[in-house]
């Protein structure tokens, strides 16, 4: 029985192979083959997986596994570039081994148990630390080997499902449906992951990542079953020999005769593979050199266009996504969503908008659409540069020439302070700060200051006037406090030697310091607890008393001491240094004031929709239009090898990415004017290739053309 059926599964294999092959008479109607809604179907649940990862991925190496923004935009990217070199190794399994449907399907596995994998990792809290990342990160690796496998497979599996030319409606029918699924699984998955990781809370934690991911990897089992549902329906065509092995080795073998030839020859350098190859097999390696010769200028682009997950989503954790009358808030992840809606309209549009005004301009060719594409992508990080340059805003820069003294007053009541060698007579009011310059040329000065208290004011019981030297460093900023011992009497402390580093952090955390009043006792607990966080883990205020600015994460916060609130109105903006005074008054009363300098803007989140608008503008012009120019200019006999190099440009614009951020520039805004820098430079790169580029237009019945010359071509070579 069981030889029966294996003979019967052979049989029907075997016929569905011949049928693909028998001529159909170009009268005979064709029925729109239902394989393919299976095809669709999988690729919409398996976009909406990978978008689904791709966007909230940051954030969680950031916060939970806890990376720091430049190794999160490492891995991130090293995430994706391991997903677009892949294709490589998909495209050589189907074309030369499993064929398209079985590398899909065992693929696909592969892409489902690393979603396990993801989802068990953000589950581990019993774990360590590295052991979390280690998890995730082999999760992440089989995400990559799958989802990238699986992606030179899926499409043409789609299309070997149709008859052509008899089908060739059909065909762009089902691509354009095909394209769709891919754009609403990416469109639905950016807005849904961020609401499943911020808006639920679970294991005790104010974000719910295992929901976020446990979601996706769902929706990749339902995307396997469907695929399999289909597999009697497929129509499967034997894996044939690779192509891109064959291109690659024409190409290795004219380097090696033309090193070895002592005889040069006047044409292209690929001649020399004529004394092995056909004249068709050379003249498609050719054309194909031409084509990869414009893909070298590709990978920038990727570079800028990934970064809406990592750097753009990180520009946004620093902004404002609170929508008025709604109790609801754009997730910085969340951004993301607007590139597959307007994306969407942008392809259905372009071609009855933009493209004929482009063409009045002179931009006609595919080519220059590019150019103008890449332009686009110039500005958009341009805008993104000059929006990261107004939240951060402006930092301390104190002159080489220069001194600064900060006088922080702990008492509540008015201060003159008067120096020789200050500029004028000051004062400093009650619970108040004075910031005064000194223009100096030696290292270090120390000035008298005389400090007169409001007769209001009786701060050591029988003195209203205080003497103390203060110490004026060059290029630095020095603080002072004004405040009282435990026997009431007044001291001015120094806070440390100065106020150290003052610049920015590159990820934006807001900087605080404390200040306390000398009869406050050290062993006396205050804790910070952010308003808006359930898991309500305190910052201890005691580790910011050193005098030091350290980060804080922004928000609104509650000071508590001994369990009773405060202050309840405690906010931190981004990018935002902070100097916290508590002050013991005598009756027994805290005093407490919040100071701060070198603000940052906590702007919306919406500011981040220009840049977004170039760059979807950008991309919809360069995905189109380059997809296009690798059809109709790379010959039909190795369009999957184009194919592939053309997913490999992908994997090299995120190695880009990498290599930038393992440098890790102090800051953002410079990093954002490199690549826009990077990009006008490739822009002007493509300008020269198109100069010297000439079409070809290859069309399939090329291939007609030429198979009986090839044939011969063989014989001759082998003669």
């Amino acid at each position: 029985m069981l030889c029966l059926r294996r003979n019967k599964l052979a049989l029907s294999t075997s016929k569905r192979y011949i049928m693909d092959e028998l001529p159909i008479s170009e009268e005979t109607p064709l029925k729109f083959p239902k394989s393919v809604w299976f095809i669709i179907c999988n690729e919409l649940c398996e976009r909406f997986n990978y978008y689904s990862l791709r966007t909230i991925l940051v954030l969680y190496l950031t916060t939970t596994l806890r990376y720091s923004d430049d190794h999160s935009t490492m891995i991130y990217h090293g995430f994706i570039f391991l997903s677009y070199l892949m294709p490589l190794f998909g495209a050589v399994l189907s074309d030369s081994y499993w064929g398209k449907y079985k590398t899909v399907l065992r693929l696909s596995v592969v892409y489902f148990v690393g979603n396990v994998v993801l989802t068990g990792a953000s589950m581990a809290d019993t774990f360590s630390l590295d052991k979390q990342r280690l998890i995730a990160i082999i999760g992440l690796i089989l995400i990559s080997i799958g989802t990238g496998g699986i992606k030179p497979c899926v499409g043409t599996l789609g299309g070997d499902q149709f008859k052509l030319p008899q089908q060739q409606d059909d065909l762009k029918y089902f691509f354009s449906k095909f394209f769709v699924a891919i754009y609403i699984g990416a469109f639905i998955s950016t807005f849904l992951a961020p609401e499943l990781r911020k808006s639920v809370h679970c294991f005790g934690k104010d974000s719910c990542f295992p929901l976020a991911f446990g979601v996706p990897a769902i929706l990749m089992f339902t995307a396997i079953v469907i695929f399999a549902l289909g597999r009697n329906m497929y129509v499967h065509k034997m894996p044939e020999h690779n192509v891109i092995f064959k291109t690659l080795s024409c190409i290795f073998y004219a380097l090696r005769q033309k090193i070895s030839s002592p005889t040069p020859v006047r044409q292209h350098w690929i001649q020399y593979a004529k004394s092995k190859y056909s004249e068709r097999e050379v003249s498609d390696t050719k054309a194909a050199l031409d084509i990869l010769l414009i893909f070298t200028a590709y990978p920038i682009f990727w570079a800028l266009y990934e970064q809406q997950g990592s750097r753009w989503t990180l520009q946004a954790t620093l902004m404002d996504g609170r929508i008025d009358g709604l109790d609801w808030s754009i997730k910085p992840d969340q951004m993301q969503t607007v590139h597959p809606m307007f994306a969407m309209f942008f392809i259905l549009t372009f071609n009855y908008t933009l493209y004929p005004i482009l063409a009045k301009v002179g931009i006609t060719t595919q080519i220059h659409r590019i150019i103008f594409g890449f332009s686009l992508a110039v500005v958009a990080f341009v805008f993104s540069a000059i929006l990261q340059s107004f939240i951060f805003g402006e930092s301390t820069v104190i002159p080489t020439g220069e001194g600064r003294i900060l006088f922080y007053n702990g008492f509540d009541c008015s201060v003159t302070l008067y120096s020789p060698g200050a500029p004028h007579n000051s004062t400093l009011k009650a619970l108040d700060m004075l910031d005064i310059k000194y223009s100096q040329k030696s290292s270090k000065i120390v000035e008298t200051f005389t400090l007169n208290f409001d007769p209001s004011c009786n701060p050591s019981g029988h003195n209203t006037q205080f003497e103390a030297n203060v110490t004026v460093v060059r290029s630095k900023s020095v603080s002072y406090f004004l405040t009282r011992t435990v026997t009431d009497n007044v001291v001015l402390n120094r806070i440390n030697q100065h106020d150290g580093d003052l610049s920015k952090s590159k990820h934006g955390d807001s900087k605080l310091r404390v200040l306390t009043s000398k009869n406050i006792f050290e062993n006396e607990t205050f804790e910070l607890i952010n308003k808006n966080s359930n898991s309500r883990n305190p910052y201890n205020v005691n580790l910011y008393t050193g005098g030091y600015f350290r980060d804080v994460n922004f928000g609104d916060y509650e000071l508590i001491h001994d369990d009773e609130i405060v202050c309840n109105n405690l906010s931190f903006t981004p990018t935002t240094f902070y100097t916290l005074v508590l002050v013991q008054r005598n009756d027994g009363k805290m005093d407490v004031k919040l100071f701060s300098m070198d603000e940052g803007r906590y702007m919306h989140i919406l500011w981040q929709s220009p840049q977004y608008l170039f760059m979807i503008i950008a991309d919809v012009i360069f995905v189109a239009t380059s997809i296009e120019l690798s059809f109709t200019e790379a010959p039909p006999r190795i369009k999957s090898f184009i194919s592939a190099c053309y997913l490999l440009t992908q994997s090299v614009g995120n190695l880009l990415v990498i290599i930038i951020a393992a440098i890790s520039f102090k800051s953002q805004v410079h990093e954002y004017l490199l690549y826009s820098g990077l990009m006008f430079i490739d822009t002007i790169l493509l300008i020269y290739l198109n100069a010297n580029y000439k079409y070809k237009n290859f069309h399939d019945n090329d291939i007609k053309n030429h198979v009986d010359k090839d044939q011969d071509d063989k014989q001759n070579i082998t003669s």
